[in-house]
């Protein structure tokens, strides 16, 4: 594969300008992203998927999402984890239908409002960006789970997992239900490629899975592999992300926002 260079703009409190080269990376899981963001770049990110909209006011965000589902709310005060789980599976089961609806910007609203709940807050040590709805046809099923790099590094470009569902090591540490049919429908491996990226800020070696989530996994992973059609979850598919693009610009990137991208 030819190497193929673009620029992400970016720009700072102050509003200054940043041009950050960036080298793709050679594999095919990078090259057909790059096709994909050629089709978006002139296309407005969506502030929701790229977490510039404030989504923790959970309760107000749920009464909108029940008035567009015409759902009955459950009562929420006071919510705890389960009841975090149990607007999530209200959610998965909204999805298919409420997904073909038009303006439906608060059914992806919900999902990560719930998320920041749970503690993962819009990241401080990433830039995240993302055009959701907008991106129409261009979300495909891919094997991405290949493709994850070992470790993430500054300033590179990287794939999210972009999954309707938890990462293994989320499901157990939310304590969601101890069976198999709930662990392989919720628990997903990445094979969702959307035309997403992020831009990480730090250095980031996966950690160790703990010992009582590797005993907890080892009850379910086989049958999970052979649902998924997958044969290995590791570390790195848990912390780590594909790596689509490089750059030697090692400055700190920390605050500043997503302007644009040439290629």
């Amino acid at each position: 594969m030819r190497k193929s260079k673009f620029k992400v703009i970016l720009s700072n409190q102050e509003n200054k300008e940043l041009d950050v080269e960036y080298e793709l990376h050679d594999s095919i899981l990078a090259e057909k992203w790059i096709k994909k963001i050629k089709h978006l770049k002139r296309v407005a990110i969506n502030p929701i998927e790229s977490q510039i909209v404030d989504v923790s006011n959970l309760q107000s965000i749920y009464n909108e999402f029940c008035e567009f589902a015409n759902l009955q709310p459950i009562d929420i005060k006071n919510f705890n984890q389960d009841k975090l789980n149990q607007l999530h599976k209200i959610y998965e089961d909204q999805h298919e239908v409420l997904s073909k609806r038009k303006n439906n910007d608060i059914l992806y609203k919900f999902h990560h409002s719930i998320h920041h709940n749970e503690g993962i807050k819009a990241s401080k040590d990433k830039l995240v960006v993302g055009w959701g709805v907008y991106e129409g046809p261009l979300t495909e099923q891919f094997n991405c789970y290949s493709y994850y790099a070992h470790q993430i590094e500054q300033n590179n470009i990287y794939l999210p997992w972009s999954e309707l569902g938890k990462k293994p090591f989320t499901y157990y540490t939310d304590k969601e239900p101890n069976n198999q049919k709930r662990v392989n429908e919720l628990c997903k491996p990445h094979t969702t490629f959307r035309a997403k990226f992020f831009i990480s800020f730090k250095d980031i070696t996966p950690s160790h899975f703990t010992p009582d989530f590797s005993k907890w996994f080892d009850q379910y992973k086989q049958a999970w592999f052979e649902a998924h059609n997958i044969n290995e979850y590791t570390e790195i598919h848990e912390y780590s992300a594909p790596l689509l693009a490089h750059t030697y610009n090692k400055q700190d990137l920390t605050d500043f926002k997503f302007i644009g991208i040439e290629i």
